[in-house]
């Protein structure tokens, strides 16, 4: 009778523990309709979406904003209102970054990724040590860089 009993105890906390657990990925009723939200989005100037869910009690999303970048968005489900697109911001392009690096200091550059708000430059030095160049991409100024060992 008491393993009964521990069992049920057991399964009813597991299922309130559950429901608890995924209260928070599904709108409520007074929330306003994702494709209320949607429209927010495009109204507010960005020009693409790839991606929104409702998660953790807020609608969660993943758009290209005016200048070509990924930003992610969280917008209150009662209100539905969307943080105006970041300006003033705009970024360096590749060239500029590889323009930024100084020859002295890079004899061949290796690969450039852009991290968002960096870009990680990978080259070989004059004493072909690897060197990594971190140039931000809103100054176009170098802020670090890393020798490999």
């Amino acid at each position: 009778m008491r393993k009964i009993l521990i069992i049920s105890r057991m399964i009813l906390l597991t299922a309130i523990s559950m429901s608890v657990m995924y209260a928070d990925d599904t709108p409520s009723s007074t929330a306003v309709p994702i494709s209320k939200v949607v429209a927010n989005i495009y109204s507010q100037g960005y020009p693409s979406i790839n991606k929104i869910e409702f998660d953790d009690g807020v609608y969660k999303a993943k758009v290209i904003n005016d200048v070509g970048k990924e930003e992610y968005l969280y917008i209150d489900p009662n209100t539905g209102k969307v943080p105006l697109p970041k300006k003033g911001s705009t970024q360096i392009n590749m060239s500029d970054a590889i323009a930024a690096v100084p020859s002295d200091r890079c004899k061949t550059i290796i690969s450039v990724e852009d991290k968002s708000d960096v870009y990680e430059v990978e080259c070989v030095d004059t004493a072909n040590k690897e060197v990594k160049v971190y140039v931000d991409a809103i100054s176009g100024k170098i802020f670090q860089i890393e020798y490999d060992d």
